[in-house]
């Protein structure tokens, strides 16, 4: 779509289409830089979903063994 605009811009303003060309190159580079970053990020927010998602279990786990073990001290209120 980028391309489209620039070469059309190009056309119309006369200007050099070796210019508009190396914008274009310019602009698929930092396209394609900011695809594989996203990636990147994504693959580390999966990571540090996991990561938290098993803290929270384990924690989960850790509070309900405690409540299962203090339950008889509950005295008549005994869920």
């Amino acid at each position: 779509m980028i391309q489209k605009l620039a070469l059309k811009s190009a056309d119309s303003s006369g200007g050099s289409l070796v210019v508009v060309l190396d914008f274009v190159r310019r602009i698929d580079e930092v396209e394609s830089f900011v695809k594989t970053k996203m990636t990147m990020m994504q693959v580390h927010v999966d990571a540090m979903d996991k990561k938290i998602e098993s803290e929270v279990g384990g924690l989960r786990r850790e509070l309900s063994d405690k409540i299962e073990e203090n339950a008889g001290e509950l005295g008549p209120w005994n869920f």
